[in-house]
């Protein structure tokens, strides 16, 4: 007597709303990050400081300010990323 197989496990499709929604919102994700990394830079082009003289003369708030938004843009265009990878990757490519 033959011993059957475990059937092949097929790859589960997401739901398309899903879909569409991890690809909307890491487009959005990605414009945005890009978007705050461009202001982040013409606000360092327009400043009369450079980061040395930034720590010399101690303005760390400053500094503080721009690290912070300069984390949140590229967090926002990685993770947009990420969510636009995980709407357009399939399982059984």
């Amino acid at each position: 007597m033959a011993k059957r197989k475990a059937p092949s496990s097929k790859p589960q499709r997401r739901p398309r709303t899903e879909i569409d929604r991890n690809y909307f919102f890491g487009d959005v994700l990605i414009k945005t990050g890009a978007a705050l990394g461009v202001v982040l830079a013409m606000i360092a082009a327009y400043t009369p400081i450079t980061m040395q003289s930034a720590l010399a003369d101690r303005m760390f708030d400053y500094l503080a300010v721009m690290g912070g938004f300069g984390a949140v843009a590229v967090l926002c265009f990685l993770y947009g990323r990420h969510l636009r990878r995980e709407a357009t990757h399939w399982d059984f490519d």
